[in-house]
This record gives C-alpha cells, structure tokens and sequence, in this order.
C-alpha cells in the first residue's frame, strides 16, 4: 500500500495556453528534491554562522541597545539564507534539487515560471519549517537537563505541531486528484515532470535547457 501511494499514477498537467503537456511529479521525486535542498540549505547555514557567530559575539561584548540590534539583525541574516535560495531558485522554476530530480515548479494557472511574491511566499513556509524543526529538535532534547520553562514547553508543543502540519500538507498530494500538495494549492504553484511542448510531442523539455 506504502509503495503505491509513493508511485500513484500521476495527474495530467497543462497550461492553459496548451502550449505543453505534462504530469505531476511523483512523490518519492520530490521528496528526493527536498532532501537535496535541504542539505544544501543547511552547508550554506553553517557556512554563514561562522561570520554571523563572529558578529553575534561582538553585539554580546557591546551590549546595550547596539549590541541587541547586532544580534538580531545576524539572526536575521541566518534565516535570510533559506529564504534568499528558495526565493530565487523557486522562481526560476526549479530549486538546485529539483534540476536534480528532473521536475518542474510553476504557477497552475499560467503554466510558467511562478512570479517572484509566490516564489517568496512558499519560501516564507520554508523559513517557518526550519525554525520549526529546529526548535522542535532542541527542545525535545536532553539539552534541557532542568526542564523546560512554561513558555519553552508551549513553544515545543507549537513547533512540534507545525513539522507535523507541513509533513501533512505535502503528503495531501497523495489523496488529491491534482497531485498537488495543499502547498501547491494555497500558493498557486504545482509540480511536473515530463514536461512535453506541443510543437515537439517526440521530445522532453529538460531543466538544464536542452
């Protein structure tokens, strides 16, 4: 039952234009996808903490108002790496582990590459989703020998729910006549593989432009 839902037969896709055909991608591709960005995401995290980890300890030293704004603009400028590679790479069409994966993402209803504020939206779920894992990993470690405060548990219980509800919305696609995860569908977009023009049925459109 498990293998089928990963491999259900996939919806037809096309635009309105008809100017291509294609289906959605399958489950188990973009999950592979995701895996990919997200270890690429999280090497460019750790890259990026060494100098905002060297800018957060001069804010600490400084202290004081200046010394706080230093440290939150640094955290900012943490998250700004996820936001900043799905942004971009969503609104080309395809993230680094979706050209990998060879599927597509595009706005549903043009049928073309999603335009820059719902490539910055989804991004946005992104952010959220790593703040939310994150949290949820920590606080449910023993790294909190003492337990946890009130408002640390609440803010467990919070960001335990939330990975719960973004596995929820992507594993929607299995059950949608679309194959759309309900991500796709509150931000317009939908994902496709063999991708084929209408002016060249015998060929398939490549990510990597040929």
């Amino acid at each position: 039952m498990s293998a089928w839902l990963l491999h259900r037969p996939s919806a037809a896709y096309a635009p309105a234009d008809g100017t291509y055909r294609a289906v959605t991608a399958p489950l188990w591709r973009r999950i592979g996808a995701a895996a990919l960005d997200w270890t690429l995401v999280f090497v460019l995290f750790v890259l990026a903490s060494y100098p905002i980890g060297m800018l957060q300890t001069l804010g600490r030293a400084l202290g004081g108002d200046v010394g706080s704004a230093i440290v939150d603009l640094t955290q900012a400028l943490g998250l700004g790496v996820v936001l900043a590679y799905f942004s971009w790479f969503v609104s080309t069409g395809h993230t680094l582990g979706m050209r990998a994966f060879d599927i597509h993402v595009f706005a549903h209803g043009a049928g073309r590459d999603p335009h820059p504020l719902q490539a910055i939206a989804r991004s946005l779920l992104s952010v959220g989703l790593f703040l939310a894992t994150i949290d949820a990993y920590g606080l449910s470690t023993g790294a909190y020998k003492e337990g946890l405060t009130d408002a640390q548990s609440n803010w467990r219980t919070a960001a335990v729910a939330g990975v719960g509800l973004a596995v929820a919305g992507g594993l929607w696609s299995l059950v949608d006549p679309g194959g759309r995860t309900a991500w796709d569908r509150i931000f317009g977009l939908v994902v496709v593989e063999d991708v084929v023009p209408t002016s060249m049925p015998d060929r398939l459109w490549s990510p990597w432009g040929t």
